[in-house]
């Protein structure tokens, strides 16, 4: 018969493609993009409302800090005699008035005595009965702080207007005292506030009405129809409306022109405004973008460096795996091979069946290595020889193991192991260790059924020996099962046949052996 030459495989059979692991990975890191990104979202709603808080206290802060100070501002002096007495002459009240409006940043510092007549330096006085908070300050005593209007000789000059009454002695109201706060000074107010925060700021006056925005939004306008015109989210523009005329402070989100916005809001305090202060959500959400740019890009670079790190990894382990296909190629080619070639190293092939493919216990080789080896034995069996398998079995392991340990055990096992393996070399066969005491054993140099049983007759003799324990001898004996080998006969015909010849001895008082009869 011609040898069976062992089958070659390439390189690519054993490569494992990287694709699948890159496109996982590819995977992974996108989903942790879009975890990245959104978080970055659920950062910028907690930086727009902090932001939107923090612009309107500063802002509400600057503001009511104006209106406290002119009211203090006049309300001290307003106690003075010289202001609220209507002996002294209104010229030397107002000259003095006038000296302090610069030094306090006013418009103007007014005095208007009980008649409602304001008067200046070198001009006729002027009736201001007109004024509503002029009429509200003389009916009620109290302080009055005004919307924006125009005043001044051109009737286009936009102020705020603070005023006290001036109260004597016995209670009775003798005037007032008024100053204008520039209306551009609360535009700088509101628009450093927005700066400072990215912030639009507007404040509302006692109608609803826009006094002023940095948020473009025109002036005089209600609020209330702005609002209308965008999406608000868990309130609605009437609701909002009600809340302001109520001085109640809040919050909501709306959408307005495509952009999302949070805004606060706030009443200033001895005022009829509001502040109201709008973060654009896609404003802040830019100004974070940079760090998760950032955050993103060391992500990928950990991902691609990850899987370098898997790529190497995998190399090294299918360098192993070359390594290892190599040797069975090399084992498969020295083993199977029809002729063993002049000066074979036996050496080198036991130690490429020593890692795995032999026991180590007995020597033998293992039941799968066997049944590759058994067949190619019978494939090129010399067909005028008698081959055998012989199905080997220890009679009394429990009962050695229980008497002397697992060592006492072992050592039947090796025993048994190298006799089997003498006559393996003597007959042409190949010995292997079927299970835990069973051992399988195929001979295919046998002259004929007599030189069999001869073999067989001289096997359990050997096979039969004792163990040394503890001062005590225990013996030791094997029952053989035997299949003689057939034309046409297959392998696990033939192992099928000895265990049933093996059962046979086991039933009929063991340490024998059997040959099967078709």
């Amino acid at each position: 018969m011609r040898s069976k030459e062992p089958k070659k495989k390439t390189d690519g059979q054993r490569n494992i493609s990287f694709a699948p692991i890159l496109r996982h990975s590819v995977l992974f890191c996108l989903l942790v993009m879009v975890v990245i990104f959104l978080g970055g979202g659920v950062l910028t709603v907690s930086r727009v409302r902090s932001d939107a808080e923090a612009a309107l206290t500063a802002s509400h802060a600057r503001v009511a800090q104006r209106v406290d100070g002119a009211v203090d501002l006049l309300e001290s002096l307003a106690s003075l005699p010289e202001f609220y007495d209507p002996q002294v002459p209104p010229i030397d009240k107002v000259r003095k008035l006038d000296r302090m409006s610069p030094y306090f940043g006013y418009l103007m510092i007014c005095y208007v005595d009980s008649d409602i007549l304001v008067y200046s330096d070198g001009e006729e006085p002027a009736s201001l009965a007109s004024r509503d908070y002029m009429q509200r300050l003389f009916s009620t005593g109290q302080r009055q702080v005004t919307d924006s209007f125009a005043a001044g000789a051109d009737g286009t000059t936009l102020n705020y207007t603070v005023a006290v009454p001036l109260v004597d002695g016995e209670g009775t109201i003798t005037g007032c005292l008024f100053c204008a706060i520039y209306f551009d000074e609360v535009v700088d107010i509101l628009g450093q506030s927005a700066q400072t925060s990215g912030a639009e700021v507007t404040l509302i006056g006692t109608r609803g009405q826009i006094m002023s925005s940095t948020a473009g939004l025109p002036y005089g306008d209600s609020i209330t129809d702005v609002l209308r015109t965008s999406a608000l989210f868990g309130t609605t523009a009437d609701r909002l409306e009600e809340r302001l005329l109520a001085a109640r402070p809040g919050t909501y989100w709306s959408l307005r022109n495509g952009s999302l916005y949070y805004t606060a809001y706030q009443r200033v305090e001895h005022t009829g405004w509001d502040v109201l202060c709008s973060i654009n959500f896609a404003t802040a959400y830019a100004g974070t973008l940079p760090s998760l740019l950032l955050v993103a890009g060391l992500t990928i670079l950990l991902c691609v460096g990850h899987l370098w790190l898997v790529r190497r990894s995998i190399a090294a382990q299918m360098k192993v795996v070359d390594v290892l296909v190599h040797s069975v190629e090399e084992l498969e080619n020295r083993v199977y091979r029809d002729e063993r070639p002049e000066g074979a190293d036996f050496q080198e092939v036991l130690r490429l069946t020593s890692n795995g493919l032999t026991d180590s216990l007995t020597g033998a080789v293992t039941r799968s290595v066997f049944l590759n080896q058994a067949e190619a034995l019978l494939k090129k069996a010399d067909p005028r020889m008698t081959q055998a398998l012989c199905f080997v079995d220890m009679d009394n392991l429990k009962h050695l193991n229980d008497s002397c340990g697992h060592a006492g055990g072992d050592i039947a096992l090796k025993s048994i192991g190298y006799i089997l393996r003498e006559y393996e070399k003597k007959y042409g066969g190949v010995v292997g260790r079927y299970g835990g005491d069973e051992f399988v054993m195929l001979l295919t140099t046998l002259d004929d059924e007599q030189e069999l049983r001869g073999v067989l007759d001289e096997l359990v003799l050997r096979l039969q020996t004792n163990v040394q324990s503890g001062g005590q001898s225990i013996p030791v004996q094997c029952s053989v099962g035997v299949a003689v080998c057939r034309p046409d006969a297959e392998l696990e015909r033939m192992i099928a046949d000895a265990d049933e010849a093996l059962y046979y001895v086991k039933q009929n008082g063991k340490g024998y052996y059997h040959i099967h009869q078709n």
